[in-house]
């Protein structure tokens, strides 16, 4: 039987150090029913003039692109905007490159880090269910109820552990 982790209240007593765990809710959310009405505003409006100012630097592709979907809405869209249809692309082409080039490096660089696995002797042995059963304090006579189960129902406490266990029917 494994022991029980320690309780962190029960640390603060002796003076040993807490032990901590990551937060039930990773990366913390807020959701849309529980955000001001001036963050949604904000949010909002922020979105838009980022969409406005992206649109405004590709203009001229926009333009070059809905001239090569529609020839005649080109031809349209030459008498109206001042752009001229012959876009030079290589300064971007180089950009391109230079950025596949800056991902090749770093994951040559790289790699020793990328193919990593976790060492044999760092691994943990799975429990038998046996022994999380009698460490949860579940009887073991539940075992193979529970195996068989289709629909567990479970249970968390306030600091987002499981608290308990069900089985329809049970």
């Amino acid at each position: 039987m494994h022991p029980e982790p320690p309780n962190p209240r029960d640390l603060r007593d002796t003076g040993s150090a807490p032990v901590l765990g990551p937060p039930p809710h990773w990366p913390p959310r807020i959701p849309r029913s529980r955000a001001p009405w001036w963050m949604r505003a904000r949010d909002l409006v922020l979105t838009i003039v980022a969409w406005l100012v992206f649109l405004w630097i590709l203009r001229e592709f926009v333009v070059v692109a809905i001239a090569w979907l529609s020839p005649a809405m080109g031809a349209r869209l030459k008498q109206v905007v001042d752009i001229g249809f012959n876009v030079d692309l290589r300064p971007f082409l180089w950009i391109a490159a230079g950025l596949v080039a800056s991902l090749a490096v770093i994951g040559v660089l790289r790699r020793h880090y990328l193919r990593q696995q976790p060492l044999a002797e760092n691994t943990v042995q799975a429990l038998p269910p046996e022994e999380q059963f009698e460490a949860a304090g579940v009887p073991v006579s539940q075992l193979a109820q529970w195996q068989g189960a289709r629909c567990l129902h479970v249970q968390h406490g306030q600091d987002g552990r499981i608290s308990g266990v069900t089985t329809p029917g049970v």
